[in-house]
């Protein structure tokens, strides 16, 4: 069946599905919707968890064999299978075969952006869809962010005033991780009443060193400025999958609105949830950067996914290598 975000809780309080596809571009709503399957499943006693990243070399042999052997300990297993680009290699027949077959000792959970409308008719999302769960993530609506802020703050602690919690919208401009950041930072200060004074005193301008101030000097270009806020935010400690989290997005989001022009495009900025303010960076980009060229850093991403998850790579050499490539900016050689 299809459901809501807001669905899932009481969705997986009726009992496990055998498969579930999550399909978004937010990475936050992403995370927290896995975390909250995963969560079921450990309560269920599925205890072990398989990841497996498919990406265009993937051995979709290796995902069928694993599937149908025997767990090492003999307890049941999730099968996390990661598309970046939502398309299987091999047509989503593997799939298809092991969500219309089902393992009882295993759950599988897909994980893929969000799904065009040709993706939709694809036979295995419609399999996911009928056998399983298809949770769908939209971005959250300009109009409902003060609404959802609101809810994260009460689910903190905090009581916000109506100009504060405006403030707070404005600042963080729809981009939920970052909020999510604020929010946290609010909560350390160790008081629950938040004031618009408070609120600009707390996190002001903080966009030039944090993640997403990061993926707007790559997106204008400003390569010393992006590799000064990626130096910046590696010496303090942030951890490289929030930094990916924010530039992926964007490349995501510019791979979407590159065919468009015009009208289109005034309304996919509108849909993607790209408020007015925000939409100078990516204009620049989609003039300076090819679909090939997109293509290649969504590739890059993918290696510093790997490398954050341990493939031997230096995550924080391979960001360096993203930034060049979203600031399109052309190094000396020699």
């Amino acid at each position: 069946m299809k459901i809501r975000q807001d669905q899932l809780s009481a969705t997986l309080s009726k009992g496990l599905a055998p498969a579930y596809l999550v399909s978004g571009d937010d990475p936050l709503l992403i995370m927290e919707a896995c975390d909250d399957i995963r969560a079921a499943a450990r309560k269920a006693g599925i205890d072990e968890r398989e990841l497996f990243h498919a990406e265009g070399s993937f051995d979709w042999n290796h995902l069928r064999d694993e599937a149908s052997a025997m767990s090492l300990f003999a307890s049941r297993r999730i099968l996390e299978v990661r598309i970046p680009n939502g398309k299987p290699s091999d047509k989503g027949d593997t799939l298809l075969a092991l969500i219309n077959n089902p393992n009882p000792d295993n759950l599988l959970l897909i994980v893929c952006p969000r799904l065009d409308a040709s993706m939709q008719r694809a036979a295995w999302v419609k399999a996911a869809e009928k056998q399983g769960v298809w949770l769908p993530l939209w971005p959250i609506d300009r109009n409902d962010f003060p609404g959802w802020l609101k809810r994260r703050l009460q689910q903190a602690g905090l009581q916000i005033e109506p100009a504060a919690l405006a403030l707070l919208a404005q600042q963080t401009e729809g981009n939920l991780l970052a909020a999510v950041q604020e929010i946290e930072k609010l909560r350390l200060l160790g008081t629950q009443s938040i004031s618009e004074e408070l609120i600009q005193q707390a996190i002001g301008d903080s966009s030039r060193f944090d993640a997403f101030g990061l993926a707007d000097a790559c997106l204008l270009g400003k390569l010393a400025e992006a590799v000064r806020i990626l130096n910046h935010l590696q010496a303090e400690g942030v951890e490289a999958i929030m930094i990916l989290g924010a530039l992926l997005r964007k490349i995501r989001q510019l791979l979407a609105l590159k065919p468009l022009s015009g009208q289109q495009l005034s309304e996919a900025f509108t849909k993607q949830g790209i408020w007015p303010k925000q939409q100078a960076p990516f204009k620049k980009a989609l003039q300076k950067l090819s679909q090939q060229q997109l293509e290649q850093a969504l590739l890059q991403a993918e290696k510093v996914d790997q490398a954050i998850k341990g493939s031997g790579e230096n995550p924080w050499r391979l960001l360096s290598e993203l930034v060049v490539l979203l600031t399109d900016v052309k190094l000396p050689t020699g």
